[in-house]
C-alpha cells in the first residue's frame, strides 16, 4: 500500500510540474528577460498541454490550449477548443472573442450576453450607440434580462437599467427613461448617481414632488453631491420657492462649482 502511495504522490508531483512547465512556455512571452520561462517557446507549452489533454482534457487543459491558440492568431482552433469548454460564462465570453476576432460582431454580442459579460456590452453600446440609439437600447435591455433571470449580479443589473434610462432619452421617451432609472434605484437604493438621474427625469416630466423625493435621498445617500443640491433647487424654483432655490444654488456651488446641475440652475435662475 505504502509503495502504490509513494508511486501516486511522485505520479502526481510530475504531471503537477508538466503542468507548469507547459504554462511556463506559453506565457513565455510574458517572463523576465534572461528568467528560464523567457527561453521557452509557446509551441513547447502547446505541445506539452495536448498530450495531458490525451489522457486528462481538464477545462483547465483545454482552456489554457484554446488561450494560446487565440494568441498565435488560430481562430479555428481556438474556436474548437472553446466549443469543448462546459457551459459556462467562461465559455460564452472566449467564444465571443473568437467572434469579434472574426469580425462577426453580432454573433459576439450574443456570446457576451449570454455570457452576461457588461463589461463588454458596454463598451460596444459607448461606442456605437449615436449610430443607431435603437439597437443600443435593444442590446442593453438583452444583457438586463440575461442578469434578472440569473439573478447573481444586481450591480450590473442596476448598471444595466440605469444605462438603459440614458438611451431612453437619446430615444426621446422620458417617460422610459424614468422607468428604467426607477428600477435601477429600486435595486441600488442608495447609489446617488441613479437617485440624480432619476430626480431630474422626473423633474423634466414635471413630476416635482417625485423629482424632490429622489434628491432628497440624494442629498442623504451623499451630503457632498453638488448634482443633488442643485436637482433640488430646481424643484424649489418650479415651486416659486426662489430662496431656497438660491440657497441650494449656493451650496452646489461651494461643493462642485463645475457641477452641469448646477450649470442647469443657475441658467434657470437668471
Amino acid at each position: 500500500m505504502t509503495a502504490i502511495l509513494a508511486t501516486l504522490v511522485l505520479g502526481c508531483a510530475a504531471l503537477l510540474a508538466l503542468v507548469q512547465a507547459g504554462s511556463d512556455a506559453i506565457f513565455s512571452g510574458a517572463a523576465a528577460p534572461g528568467s528560464l520561462p523567457a527561453r521557452l517557446q509557446p509551441q513547447t507549452g502547446v505541445s506539452i498541454y495536448r498530450a495531458i489533454a490525451r489522457f486528462a482534457p481538464a477545462p483547465y487543459v483545454i482552456g489554457m490550449l484554446e488561450s494560446a491558440a487565440f494568441t498565435s492568431g488560430d481562430l479555428e482552433a481556438a474556436h474548437a477548443y472553446a466549443l469543448r469548454l462546459p457551459a459556462s460564462g467562461r465559455r460564452e465570453d472566449d467564444l465571443g472573442r473568437i467572434a469579434l476576432a472574426r469580425g462577426q460582431t453580432k454573433i459576439a454580442l450574443q456570446h457576451f450576453v449570454a455570457a452576461q459579460d457588461s463589461a463588454a456590452v458596454d463598451a460596444y453600446v459607448i461606442q456605437t450607440w449615436k449610430a443607431d440609439p435603437p439597437a443600443a437600447y435593444a442590446l442593453e435591455r438583452d444583457l438586463k434580462d440575461q442578469l434578472s433571470a440569473s439573478g447573481t449580479h444586481p450591480d450590473a443589473l442596476a448598471l444595466a437599467y440605469w444605462r438603459m434610462g440614458t438611451l431612453a432619452i437619446a430615444l426621446h421617451r422620458p417617460r422610459l427613461a424614468l422607468n428604467d432609472f426607477e428600477q435601477a434605484v429600486h435595486i441600488s437604493p442608495l447609489s446617488e448617481r441613479f437617485l440624480i438621474w432619476a430626480g431630474f427625469e422626473a423633474y423634466d416630466l414635471h413630476r416635482l414632488d417625485t423629482a424632490a423625493g429622489y434628491f432628497d435621498r440624494a442629498v442623504a445617500a451623499d451630503p457632498t453631491s453638488a448634482d443633488a443640491y442643485a436637482g433640488a433647487g430646481l424643484v424649489a424654483l418650479a415651486r416659486g420657492d426662489r430662496a431656497t432655490a438660491f440657497s441650494d444654488r449656493a451650496r452646489a456651488k461651494a461643493l462642485n462649482p463645475h457641477s452641469m446641475g448646477l450649470h442647469t440652475l443657475q441658467e434657470a435662475l437668471r
